[in-house]
Formats: C-alpha cells, sequence, structure tokens
C-alpha cells in the first residue's frame, strides 16, 4: 500500500512541476468581473428579447381572439341562401316579363 501512496504522490508531484504556478496580476478581478459582466449581459439580452416575444404574441393572440368573438359584418347582397339571392337579383315585378307569373295571379286566373 506503501508503495501505491509513494507512486501517486510522484505523480502528484510531477504535475505539480509541469504547471507553473501563476501568480495574479493586478488586473486580475476587474478581467474577471469584466468577464463575467459580459457573459451576464448577453443572458440579460436574450432574457428581454424573449420577454418582447412573449409580450408580442400574447398582444396578437388577444387580437385574434377579439377578431374570432366579435360577430362579423354581415353584407347585405351576398349573405343568406341561394334562394333568397334570386328573389333579390329578381324582383316579382320583373318575373312577368320571363313568363313567370306570381302564385296570386295563377290562381286568379285558374278560378
Amino acid at each position: 500500500m506503501d508503495q501505491f501512496n509513494d507512486e501517486l504522490n510522484d505523480l502528484f508531484a510531477s504535475y505539480k512541476a509541469s504547471l507553473p504556478d501563476v501568480e495574479a496580476s493586478a488586473n486580475f478581478m476587474p478581467e474577471l468581473w469584466r468577464r463575467i459582466e459580459g457573459r451576464q449581459s448577453i443572458l440579460l439580452r436574450i432574457k428581454r428579447l424573449t420577454q418582447v416575444f412573449l409580450a408580442a404574441a400574447a398582444a396578437i393572440s388577444i387580437v385574434f381572439v377579439s377578431l374570432l368573438s366579435v360577430p362579423a359584418f354581415t353584407r347585405p347582397d351576398g349573405s343568406g341562401s341561394y334562394i333568397e339571392v334570386l328573389a333579390d337579383a329578381y324582383p316579382t315585378e320583373t318575373l312577368a316579363s320571363h313568363g313567370i307569373l306570381p302564385r296570386e295571379a295563377t290562381e286568379a286566373n285558374t278560378k
């Protein structure tokens, strides 16, 4: 067991010798804080962009819901069934010129 401990201690010693001791310069902490704030500013921008996107999506959703819930304006010329559109296009006064008489006129002729 002592042999393994000695080998491990030798390994750690050679590792420590291969890495130089870095002395912190006078700009170490300002540089460190500059890096941290740089990363935070990117995250803050992404967070703000996400909030703006979510607010815009919510506003668009509210507009769509309000448009769907308000009844649509109905145009009198295009609404109704096929029969109603034909009746509006051909009033009973002009049907006689086509050879079509109103029901009251045909009933009066048959009596």
